[in-house]
């Protein structure tokens, strides 16, 4: 029998979401190394930064602060890599959590990755910072 998903609905909720994220994305052979040369260097702001935004987005908790991604990740604009990045956070989201919350976690990612299809590749903070 599978376990029940409950909705994201806590802080604790987004620390689950963003390290079920990062599980998907080191060992994968697409993004793996493009993570994993900036959280060498800033680990763990990453954590930090994620989290903060998440808990903006999808538990209204306000203030400015934190980005989807490591800050100095250079991410290809290249279709794959969007795909790919969605898929695994899609992934995360699905495979922990259930409900109008998570619903609106999986509609932002998909925002965002069409997105970031459409700009140049640069840093991804100073691209969302244009949203």
């Amino acid at each position: 029998m599978m376990p029940t998903l409950s909705d994201i609905r806590t802080e604790a909720d987004i620390t689950t979401l963003i390290n079920a994220f990062y599980a998907r994305v080191f060992p994968d052979e697409l993004l793996g190394p493009l993570f994993d040369a900036d959280v060498q260097i800033h680990w763990p702001q990453p954590l930090y930064t994620m989290g903060a935004f998440w808990k903006r987005v999808l538990l209204n908790t306000g203030g400015h602060e934190g980005w989807p991604f490591p800050s100095g990740l250079v991410m290809p604009n290249t279709t794959e890599h969007c795909r790919r990045w969605q898929q695994l956070f899609l992934a995360a989201v699905e495979d922990n959590f259930t409900g109008p919350i998570a619903e609106a976690a999986k509609l932002r990612v998909q925002e965002i990755a069409r997105m970031f299809e459409k700009r140049p590749p640069r840093t991804l903070s100073s691209l969302l910072r244009t949203m």
